[in-house]
Order: structure tokens, then sequence, then C-alpha cells
């Protein structure tokens, strides 16, 4: 795979936060149940779905990736 992208995190859990991180650094994102993870506004549930995101056409030339990290919203 060509260069990959760096990641903009933006964190809405917690102590609120972002900060920019290496591609490789998302297999540290907290993929789990209670936690939703979207990539340019696309909600993406593990680390590979996120590879194969950045290796589309339309974000394999860009420079950063836009990532909201935030909790999952349950309700009935």
């Amino acid at each position: 795979m060509s260069k990959l992208p760096k990641l903009k995190v933006k964190t809405l859990i917690g102590r609120m936060s972002e900060d920019v991180r290496d591609f490789e650094q998302a297999k540290y994102l907290p993929f789990c149940q209670h936690v939703q993870i979207f990539v340019e506004g696309q909600l993406i549930n593990s680390y590979e779905e996120l590879v194969q995101l950045a290796a589309q056409d339309s974000y394999k030339a860009k420079e950063s990736l836009e990532v909201v990290v935030t909790s999952a919203i349950g309700g009935g």
C-alpha cells in the first residue's frame, strides 16, 4: 500500500481531545460496542474496515482523514 494518510482524531468521550496520529496508531482506537468511530463521516467497526476505506481511490491521495470517536447512544 502506498503512503498512508495521517488521522485527525477528535475524541468526544470523557476528556474531549483533538490530535493528529499516524495511520498505524489506528490499531489502538477503541473498537467496541460502546464506542462509535466515524472516518470521513462513515461508521467504521474495525481497523480492517479503516484500511479498506483508506485504500479507496477517493481517499488515497488525501494527506489526512477526519476521525470522530464518540460513545454509542443506546435507547429504546
